[in-house]
């Protein structure tokens, strides 16, 4: 399950900015440039200039809990298939018959907030998949964001912005002003809400900090060929398969991370490029399997600033001899407060002890810990209920020098580890 980020209908912004700009006036030319700005600017539009707001800090963390559900509207449709049993006669083309299932998941989205500072603030996030049977979660995809210190991502907008947002209750556009529960907590909220023909989506905001406390939306699929009632006749046509997404925030914690308040080394500034390899390993004890794939990890820089970092990773993995590799691509960010990142200053990094605790998520059941310090790194670990996220740093130039994934995904347990092995 991805969250970010959710798209909001052009219908929505274009109505509600021409709203809010009507009503409050555009404001001056200070905006900051950012590499990825919100999807919530254009319906508050002071976000850009705004600072951040006071509940958020270098080294504050949300957690969010959240559902998806893929609910059918049709359990048969109708596939185009030249081997098809099905013939449409006017046409001549075939059609197989496929049964259309349901799907739901449950996951946690941590966000981690690396770095403010002037005009922006720099996010990291992990998405940690929930097994609903045994109430145990393990680390999924990881992500990262820079955007505007007044509104990032769509985790939050600056309380004095949206003090000044106008309420707006017409035809598929709702910006309402509510009492809003969440977990057993009532908040003096305001909803973002478009409504259309293929569903909706909504953002529900804290008035008082800012924060999103809620998001909901539903997408209507195409709708689907069905197989003729009584398997003789005409097809129909059948409804589409909804998609479903909920969540609410869980937590909000400040983290004294040990290294924040140290400066960055020189090298972020000027590399161009971080190269590791190492290898991808699936076995299954049960049924004694193991296999290796070769696996590369390029890290590039695509924006940088003082104290951060923006940065997409592609990853390359073996393929079948003859075959090309596969590939992913991970977008990342990172800032003097950030967990997991691409460095820790020289400096904190020789203060660090083993065992020192860097942070706790009871929510999703993981603990942070300073694992290893050999005379030339220092390795921190994140262990919860089904993985393990080693990383290790260079003492002597606070890089991340190697890293470390173990996850139990059912009965196969599966390792991604790298070592860098060159900076350009």
């Amino acid at each position: 399950m991805t969250w970010r980020q959710r798209r909001v209908s052009l219908g929505f912004l274009s109505v509600a900015v021409a709203v809010i700009l009507a009503t409050s006036g555009a404001r001056g030319g200070n905006r900051v440039a950012v590499p990825d700005p919100s999807i919530m600017l254009p319906v508050a539009p002071g976000g850009a200039e705004a600072p951040a707001p006071p509940v958020i800090k270098p080294g504050t963390r949300l957690t969010y809990f959240g559902m998806t559900a893929t609910i059918p509207g049709a359990y048969g449709m109708l596939v185009q298939d030249d081997e098809g049993g099905w013939i449409d006669k006017r046409t001549g083309k075939r059609y197989r018959e496929e049964d259309v299932s349901g799907s739901g998941s449950a996951a946690f989205n941590v966000v981690y907030v690396g770095h403010v500072g002037n005009g922006v603030a720099v996010l990291s996030n992990r998405i940690y998949g929930l097994n609903t049977a045994i109430q145990k979660s393990t680390l999924g995809p990881t992500g990262g964001l820079v955007g505007h210190a007044g509104c990032a991502g769509d985790y939050w907008i600056h309380p004095d912005v949206l003090r000044q947002v106008q309420e707006v209750n017409t035809q598929g556009v709702r910006i309402l002003r509510m009492p809003y529960t969440v977990a057993g907590k009532t908040y003096k909220a305001i909803r973002f809400q478009s409504d259309d023909l293929s569903g909706y989506n909504a953002h529900v905001y804290d008035l008082e900090t800012g924060l999103m406390i809620f998001y909901g939306s539903r997408i209507q699929g195409p709708s689907v060929i069905t197989p003729p009632l009584g398997g003789a006749g005409m097809a129909g046509m059948g409804e589409g398969s909804s998609q479903v997404v909920t969540g609410w925030i869980v937590e909000v914690k400040d983290i004294d991370v040990l290294w924040k308040n140290a400066a960055p080394p020189k090298w972020i500034d000027e590399f161009q490029q971080l190269s590791y390899k190492g290898v991808q390993t699936s076995e299954v004890a049960a049924a004694t399997t193991r296999l290796d794939r070769a696996m590369t990890g390029t890290l590039t820089p695509k924006a940088r600033g003082p104290g951060w970092v923006r940065f997409t990773n592609r990853f390359l993995f073996e393929s079948l001899p003859g075959m090309p590799p596969n590939d992913a691509i991970q977008e990342g960010a990172c800032g003097a407060a950030t967990i997991g990142g691409l460095w820790i200053a020289p400096e904190a990094l020789a203060n660090l002890r083993p065992g020192q605790v860097i942070e706790t998520n009871e929510k999703v059941g993981t603990t942070t810990t300073v694992s290893e310090v050999r005379p030339d790194a220092v390795t921190i670990s994140e262990v919860g209920p089904l993985h393990r996220n080693d990383c290790t740093y260079d003492k002597k130039t606070g890089m991340l020098s190697a890293t470390t994934l173990v996850q139990q995904i059912g009965l196969a347990k599966i390792t991604h580890s790298l070592r860098l092995t060159g900076q350009q």
